[in-house]
């Protein structure tokens, strides 16, 4: 006989094996799913425990006796049947065949993102986490060689809050092998120029960074008014500073103008710090001459004698 045909003869598996297996599966209503020989033990005692003390509190001798005893006895053959069951391999059998570990499959860390603890919030004018992101999704999470040296001064940039302008510099000038490998008018070009943009304001002045929210005129009444329609009248001015860049210091300051745009009166208000991102609320009264035809609006930060014109 062949050595295939003896082989083909041997049955899958050991028929004692099979049946040890069928009989430790069909104690599981005993021991639970996934049990061990620890936590085994430890559910006997906990019983044995209950019962001797409810028999000991409750009953009279000597039947009281007599039942602990009984206990100690079911408590003694269930750690010998444990210890059998240990003996047979029924609780690593158990241990062995419980499923694996769901794999942790979260994508690693982003190059540009600094190890925990290590970064320091970025301004929304110069946060590109978003757009890296977008040109990582178009090279399937894997950036050029191109990106290098940008990714390396925007971690800079990000663990780094004393010389940012400098690194922005930095960072602009990184732009410009990125910038070669799109075709003008592409997503990707787009992304690069608003990149670009945005580096520029960052670096030329902080004023740029402020940008008026709605200016609005009301009457006495609390009613949105035109100018004209106040002339004459207090009116109340509310309007919102929003900040692009680093957290600063901010003034507004509200100019009324007759019909050839000449200024007649304006009314500075300190609208205070001003937070990375945030938008601030501001209001101010100020009186309307007879001769008041519009009005201008404008933001600066304090001390920086630059102001950014608004509505």
């Amino acid at each position: 006989m062949s050595q295939r045909e003896r082989s083909g003869d041997r049955p899958d598996s050991p028929p004692d094996t099979a049946a040890d297996s069928a009989f430790l599966d069909s104690i599981e209503f005993l021991t639970g799913r996934d049990p061990n020989l620890g936590s085994f033990l430890l559910v006997v005692g906990m019983v044995t425990c209950v019962f001797i003390a409810l028999f000991q509190f409750t009953l009279p001798p000597p039947v009281s006796h007599l039942l602990t005893a009984g206990v100690i006895f079911v408590t003694v053959l269930s750690a010998v049947f444990g210890s059998i069951l240990d003996g047979l391999g029924y609780f690593e059998r158990i241990a062995a065949s419980a499923p694996p570990e769901a794999v942790d499959r979260r994508p690693a860390a982003r190059p540009w993102v600094p190890e925990a603890g290590r970064s320091a919030p970025l301004p929304p004018l110069i946060n590109f986490d978003a757009e890296l992101r977008a040109y990582a999704d178009m090279y399937d999470g894997t950036l050029p060689s191109e990106f290098d040296a940008f990714v390396s001064d925007y971690l800079r940039l990000k663990t780094n809050t004393q010389n940012r302008a400098t690194i922005a510099s930095d960072l602009r000038a990184d732009l410009n092998p990125i910038g070669t490998l799109f075709e003008d008018g592409s997503e990707g070009d787009r992304i690069y120029e608003d990149i670009s943009d945005r580096l520029f304001r960052y670096i030329s002045s902080r004023s740029d960074h402020l940008t008026l929210e709605r200016v609005t005129f009301y009457d006495g009444d609390g009613n949105e008014a035109d100018v004209r329609a106040l002339q004459s009248q207090l009116a109340h001015v509310e309007l919102g500073v929003t900040n692009e860049g680093e957290a600063a210091e901010v003034e507004a300051t509200v100019t009324l103008q007759d019909a050839d745009d000449a200024p007649i009166i304006s009314r500075t208000c300190d609208v205070g710090l001003v937070r990375p991102g945030a938008t601030k609320p501001v209001d101010v009264d100020i009186f309307v001459p007879s001769d008041a035809e519009r009005a201008s609006t404008t933001v600066r930060i304090t001390g920086s004698g630059r102001a950014v014109a608004g509505a």
